[in-house]
């Protein structure tokens, strides 16, 4: 059973990353392009807690942010849940990282939430990929997720309390890059 602390540290996070998703994002664009808050904390979630509270992360991240744009409803949700669930395997089957690290892998896992994101909207007849430069957003986008991760990795530790990763080392160790 989960502890409600960590419910309730979690639910504070994401709710404050959503908040500040609509209120504050707009106002700092990154060449043109909004960053996506969101998605870095579910990246970080994935990072600091692991795979299954990072697709849970994921999911509620990506759930709120559908909420907040026009568009398939769910989309966002199912892609920031399996690149969550994914970062979060990788590194707990692997290695456990930190600092920049860490922020190489939120970008990764964040570009490819995005392509996920892209490719299934096209399929539901949207033009994620077609119209503008998507390959530049995409990448916009997930370099500042993991700028973002400097913030947000320290944060869903904190959220995840003792049980976070950062206490334990993967298969291969720990790096301290």
């Amino acid at each position: 059973m989960i502890d409600s602390g960590v419910v309730l540290r979690w639910t504070l996070v994401v709710v404050t990353a959503a908040v500040f998703q609509i209120g504050l994002a707009p106002d700092f664009p990154v060449v043109g392009i909004v960053p996506d808050l969101l998605l870095a904390v579910a990246m970080a979630a994935g990072v600091a807690a692991g795979p299954r509270r990072g697709a849970i992360i994921g999911f509620w991240c990506g759930l709120l942010f559908d909420l907040m744009r026009p568009g398939p409803l769910g989309l966002s949700a199912l892609a920031y849940a399996v690149c969550a669930y994914g970062v979060g395997s990788l590194l707990v089957s692997v290695i456990t990282v930190r600092r920049v690290l860490a922020a190489l892998v939120v970008f990764g896992g964040s570009f490819v939430a995005l392509l996920i994101f892209s490719a299934g909207n096209e399929v539901l007849g949207g033009h994620a990929l077609t119209v503008g430069h998507p390959w530049t957003i995409m990448f916009v986008v997930s370099a500042t997720a993991g700028v973002l991760s400097v913030v947000a990795v320290p944060l869903a530790r904190w959220a995840e309390g003792p049980g976070a990763i950062d206490s334990r080392e993967g298969v291969l160790g720990s790096v301290d890059v």
